[in-house]
């Protein structure tokens, strides 16, 4: 039995959260319930886009004001580990801290488990997929550059595409042609090392890796590494946790 608990900030994409939820019980499985950690989850799905605030300042002091609530919330049931299931929810995080001190050395910041990680690994380079918002603010070249990585990112004209792949995902709508439009986009960077910067794409990599493909597409697909820093941040929970 784990004396800490997990506390899940989520909503900001809900298969994503539930994603994340579903790995960590698969992660911490054991023979009885009372294996698993405790676990406490705000599923707040009235937040305005993180992206539209990001890219042209709508409502964003209403989002650091609902993410600082839902810290606050985390810290009143005294939770010892705060996850954010959203890469871009992390570039709110300075000014979250202004209003909720506390909450910072609760709150795993999943790109700096991410910097860690990769340096261990010793990666130097990788292409981001992220929402347009946290590509337009350098959110991961500016975090990992102290890592020594270097991050590629998707030119603008990309933008659409990777939204089109996020709201397929929200809309838990992803089928086999948005599988082959993300391997084409993949291939048109010609980088095998992929950084899933937003908490949908590891939703999409789910299902892509469930599909009968042929010999020569699942070779091609095989060749891919997919550096998720959720999977990371599972990792680190289950090696930390008392």
């Amino acid at each position: 039995m784990y004396k800490e608990k997990i506390g899940i900030i989520g909503g900001f994409g809900a298969y994503a959260t539930l994603n994340f939820y579903k790995r960590i019980l698969e992660v911490f499985k054991g023979e009885k319930e009372w294996d698993y950690p405790h676990i406490i989850m705000d599923n707040n799905f009235t937040m305005p886009s993180r992206t539209r605030a990001l890219l042209f300042d709508e409502s964003y002091e209403e989002i650091v004001e609902e993410i600082g609530a839902s810290m606050k919330r985390m810290i009143s049931l005294d939770v010892d580990y705060i996850v954010l299931v959203c890469g871009t929810a992390h570039c709110f995080l300075e000014d979250v801290y202004k209003l909720v001190p506390e909450a910072e050395k609760r709150v795993l910041d999943i790109i700096n488990l991410l910097g860690m990680k990769l340096k261990e690994m010793g990666e130097k380079e990788a292409l981001v997929v992220a929402a347009e918002g946290t590509l337009s603010r350098g959110l991961f070249e500016r975090r990992l550059e102290q890592y020594g990585m270097a991050c590629i990112t998707p030119q603008e004209e990309d933008y659409g595409e990777i939204r089109y792949f996020i709201e397929c995902v929200k809309r838990n709508e992803i089928d086999c042609n948005t599988a082959e439009r993300f391997l084409t986009f993949l291939r048109g960077y010609g980088v095998t090392d992929i950084i899933l910067g937003c908490t949908e794409f590891p939703v999409l990599v789910d299902y892509i890796s469930g599909l009968e493909m042929g010999k020569e597409k699942e070779m091609e697909y095989r060749k891919y590494r997919f550096l998720d820093p959720m999977e990371i941040t599972i990792d680190w929970l289950k090696n930390h946790m008392v």
